[in-house]
């Protein structure tokens, strides 16, 4: 019965120490707010590429409508610690009028980036283009 009871304690205590080590070695957490920049080129594949610039200037052409492209600029800011980026798109080649527009960015790492709209809505899911 006590080789019973020293295994249970053993088997526990080494389920312990490896949930521990499985813990710390995610990386799912490891990202600080703000140590990856959003700043350079993101694509969504073959229709739209995003420019944030490290002066706060904004680029975006879509070119999903064949030989009519649309060309976005602009500035942003983005806030890290909240996970907000608000981009003011001053002229839309093609189309009429400025507008502003808040997104959550729900995931940026060196290579991925993903926003939201505001009520949860997927906007884009965006590769850093090197």
């Amino acid at each position: 019965m006590k080789k019973v009871n020293t295994m249970k304690w053993l088997s526990f205590f080494l389920m312990a120490v490896l949930s521990v080590g499985i813990m710390a070695c995610s990386d799912d957490d490891d990202v600080e707010a703000g140590k990856i920049s959003i700043v350079g080129t993101w694509t969504d594949g073959p229709y739209t590429t995003v420019t944030f610039g490290s002066n706060g200037d904004y680029k975006s052409v879509n070119t999903s409508v064949p030989d009519i492209p649309q060309y976005r600029t602009g500035t942003y800011s983005y806030n890290a610690s909240q996970s907000l980026l608000t981009v003011n798109v001053k002229a839309v080649a093609n189309q009429n009028g400025a507008y502003q527009r808040t997104y959550i960015v729900q995931t940026l790492t060196e290579s991925t980036l993903v926003l939201l709209h505001t009520d949860g809505e997927v906007e884009g899911y965006y590769t850093r283009k090197y």
